[in-house]
């Protein structure tokens, strides 16, 4: 467990949370921290838990069409980003394929809003 500082003088953590994952997405919720340079998978967890918006998440639990297209749409994202940047470090994309791309990414914003209205 990582230490405070010694001149810490909040609160201190004392209360266990515990939260049963799979093997496949306490992996993936790992290597999401590693990705975002969280200290630890605590941290980045805490950090998840505490900067989502209650009425998102009751949102889209009240509508499990809602959470399976976003989880659609942030795969694409996804997808979408690590062909990006494949293109930008081999030098295969040119200005018009990038103002696709752009529309591309705006449509897709546009439909997780519009999944999130619903």
């Amino acid at each position: 467990m990582a230490r405070y500082e010694r001149n810490y003088d909040g609160e201190k953590r004392t209360q266990g949370l515990r939260v049963m994952l799979t093997p496949s997405e306490h992996d993936e919720l790992q290597a999401a921290a590693v990705q975002q340079g969280a200290p630890t998978l605590s941290t980045y967890a805490r950090e998840l838990l505490f900067r989502r918006s209650a009425e998102i998440v009751a949102g889209t639990r009240r509508n499990p069409e809602a959470a399976a297209l976003i989880r659609e749409l942030s795969a694409i994202g996804n997808n979408l980003n690590q062909l990006m940047r494949h293109a930008n470090s081999t030098g295969e994309l040119g200005p018009e394929q990038a103002a696709e791309v752009d529309e591309t990414l705006l449509a897709i914003k546009a439909a997780a809003a519009r999944a999130l209205d619903l």
